[in-house]
C-alpha cells in the first residue's frame, strides 16, 4: 500500500509542478499580436522624440516613441510590445510638452526643435498627422514582427 500512496504523491506533484509552468506561458486576455518596430522620416530626413500611435479598428492603441534617429518599438501595455494584427490609422504627437502648450511661438519653435523639424514643418505634419480624425495614414499589420519605414511627406 506505500508504494501506491507514493505513485500518487509523486503523480500529484509532477501534475502540479506542469500546470504551473503552463500557467505562466499564457497570453491572457490578448488579442492576436505582433512585434512592430520602424523608422519615421519626414521629407526625407528622421524624426526624432515624436510619439507614433497606431489606432486599430477595434481595440486598444498602442503607441511608441522615435530615438535620435527616429526609430520606434510598439507598446501595447507594460506586459506586451506590439501591436494587435490588424488595420491602424497612424497619428503623430509631439512628445515634448511646453507649460503653455504651444501658444506661444517660442512654444512652439521648442516643441519643434525637439523633434528635429521647423514650426512651418511640424505645423505641416501635425496638419496632415496630428490626430486619428486627421491622418490618411493607415498600415496593415499581418506578419509578427513587422518592420514599417513610415515615410511622410
Amino acid at each position: 500500500m506505500r508504494y501506491v500512496s507514493r505513485a500518487v504523491r509523486v503523480a500529484a506533484f509532477v501534475t502540479l509542478a506542469v500546470m504551473f509552468a503552463f500557467a505562466g506561458c499564457s497570453k491572457g486576455d490578448y488579442p492576436e499580436m505582433a512585434r512592430v518596430t520602424g523608422t519615421v522620416a519626414y521629407k526625407g530626413k528622421p524624426v526624432p522624440n515624436i510619439m507614433v500611435n497606431f489606432m486599430p479598428t477595434e481595440g486598444r492603441p498602442s503607441w511608441g516613441k522615435t530615438d535620435d534617429a527616429g526609430k520606434f518599438e510598439m507598446i501595447y501595455d507594460e506586459d506586451y510590445k506590439g501591436v494587435k494584427m490588424g488595420r491602424h490609422k497612424v497619428y503623430f504627437t509631439p512628445a515634448v510638452f511646453t507649460i503653455d502648450g504651444g501658444a506661444s511661438k517660442a512654444s512652439r519653435k521648442a516643441i519643434a526643435a525637439a523633434a528635429g523639424l521647423t514650426p512651418a514643418e511640424l505645423l505641416d505634419l501635425r496638419s496632415k498627422y496630428g490626430s486619428e480624425s486627421e491622418t490618411k495614414l493607415v498600415v496593415e499589420i499581418k506578419k509578427d514582427p513587422e518592420v514599417l519605414k513610415l515615410d511622410l511627406d
